[in-house]
């Protein structure tokens, strides 16, 4: 059973899922906008499958419109996929306090709590690259993560959004202002973390510095050379 089924099947019935950890390493990348963050998972799993190792050419998965994917097929959560992909299910902390003391548990709660237990799922379940969501504040004490950090200067990001996006510089500046604030208001506000705080990452990478091909390379010889070090401490678990 692959990781989507199994997310599948938790969020169906969370106790028709047994399971147990497997250690395998796992990648969260966290990003500003702009970043190409999608691209370089999808090159590091294709650099991954690349090694001779079966624990590491095999099995793995990136999830970011797929974890949004599997939250929107889940009808008892009533969620769209478009607002899922932008975020729009992130509330504030006292619209939730106030919402849960007069009336219940609000839709954007039970959906961000949703998002956040998969997320911990997947990294269980390790051979994942997990793009955004907090993965690193989730996981940061999961003994299999490697956890990167993509930045680049505004102007190289304007340049790239301009590029993929077709908007103009104007345009681009500011969804990038603004989604940058979104999510480092999120992580303050839900996680109290500080993302300009980079002891929080193995790896933090300037775009504008190093070729993705530098930058995927050497990502999976960390994700290489994390493997090897959980084998010799007998981690290791078959799924």
């Amino acid at each position: 059973m692959n990781q989507a089924e199994v997310v599948r099947r938790y969020l169906h019935e969370p106790r028709d899922v047994d399971f147990r950890d497997t250690s395998f390493p796992f990648v969260t990348i966290s990003r500003e906008a702009g970043t190409n963050a999608h691209g370089i998972g999808r090159f590091i799993i294709m650099r991954l499958a690349e090694y001779a190792d079966p624990d590491l050419n095999t099995g793995w998965d990136l999830f970011d419109q797929k974890l949004c994917a599997l939250i929107a097929q889940n009808k008892s959560f009533d969620a769209d996929y478009d607002a899922l992909l932008a975020d729009k299910y992130r509330g504030g902390g006292l619209h939730r306090l106030v919402y849960e003391m007069l009336i219940g548990t609000p839709q954007e709660y039970r959906i961000q709590k949703a998002i956040e237990e998969v997320i911990r799922l997947l990294a269980r379940l390790g051979k994942v690259v997990i793009i955004g969501r907090g993965g690193f504040v989730l996981a940061r004490r999961m003994p299999g993560a490697v956890h990167v950090r993509l930045v680049a200067p505004l102007d190289y990001r304007v340049e790239a959004m301009v590029k993929y996006d077709r908007l103009s510089a104007d345009e681009a500046v500011k969804k990038i202002k603004a989604i940058d604030a979104e999510r480092t208001g999120f992580l303050k506000r839900h996680h109290g973390c500080d993302l300009a705080d980079s002891t929080q990452f193995d790896l933090v990478w300037n775009l504008a510095s190093f070729p993705v091909s530098e930058i995927v390379n050497a990502t999976a010889e960390l994700v290489r050379l994390r493997l090897q070090r959980l084998r010799e401490s007998g981690a290791i678990h078959a799924r």
